[in-house]
């Protein structure tokens, strides 16, 4: 379940084109914005959220992601988590990855949320950690 607060006239809720199949739920611009070319802005949606499990309602995080869209259009999101606690604006931070300057429409679909659980927890120092096959191979120890 998404709760949405529309904090801004001209705010849109964010929507799943195929619930139940979607990934993520659709997010807007708020206002338009000019991306320069190899350049970063952050674009406000005027809304602020709260993602609860369906079943359980356990607090839900966010990632925020690229749509396809955008990305064939060298358009990505370069910031992209919001914690199940965080209830301000989402602003979505895109760059530009092209040569070219790029407009965006207040009311565009600009990225889309993915709910996710939360899993951390508290931290603990230890002395040692538990024996694994892998141990510390890493960096193309799994072969090509």
């Amino acid at each position: 379940m998404l709760r949405v607060k529309l904090l801004a006239e001209g705010a849109r809720a964010p929507e799943v084109a195929h619930p139940g199949e979607d990934l993520g739920y659709d997010i807007f611009a708020l206002e338009s914005v000019e991306l320069w070319a190899r350049a970063s802005v952050r674009v406000k949606t005027g809304i602020a959220v709260e993602a609860r499990h369906p079943e359980t309602g356990a607090a839900l995080g966010l990632l925020v992601r690229d749509r396809s869209s955008m990305a064939s259009r060298g358009i990505a999101v370069t910031g992209g988590v919001i914690d199940a606690g965080y209830r301000g604006e989402i602003q979505i931070l895109l760059t530009n990855l092209t040569d070219e300057a790029v407009r965006l429409n207040a009311g565009d679909k600009i990225a889309q949320m993915i709910p996710v659980p939360v899993l951390t927890g508290t931290v603990s120092v230890v002395e040692s950690l538990a024996d694994s096959t892998r141990a510390e191979k890493g960096f193309g120890s799994s072969g090509k």
